[in-house]
């Protein structure tokens, strides 16, 4: 019971801070989103693009975590602490699946900025 709910509060933190990020990503950027929008590019291809660099960054994210997990796994392998530790390929499947998650739930905020701007704002002062 306490080990699911260490996984819960992490995937609750992830999500808020990966959230965060995107988030401020979005806001940094807002003049750009304008003007694009202001030379015809639509909702959907806005959409597409901050999905893209949210699925970009959480893939090298799993990528690098999976392999320092495997590294770490490989190079504890004879250790008799460690012994009969392994990575199951299900674990890292279900990590797989928890990171894709964790990154539509973070973008959907950015997202929503991105559609509800106008473009005339990126124009004012």
């Amino acid at each position: 019971m306490n080990f699911g709910i260490t996984i819960t509060i992490a995937l609750v933190v992830g999500t808020v801070v990966a959230g965060q990020t995107f988030y401020l990503f979005t806001l940094e950027n807002l003049k750009q989103f304008g003007a694009l929008k202001a030379i015809g590019v639509t909702n959907w291809r806005l959409t597409g693009m901050v999905l893209l660099q949210a699925f970009v960054v959480g893939l090298m994210g799993f990528g690098m975590g999976t392999g320092m997990a495997a590294a770490f796994f490989e190079a504890t392998l004879r250790k008799i602490a460690t012994r009969g530790i392994i990575l199951m390929w299900q674990s890292v499947t279900l990590t797989g699946g928890c990171i894709l998650f964790v990154v539509i739930i973070a973008s959907l905020l950015s997202i929503r900025r991105v559609i509800v701007l106008e473009a005339a704002t990126v124009f004012r002062g």
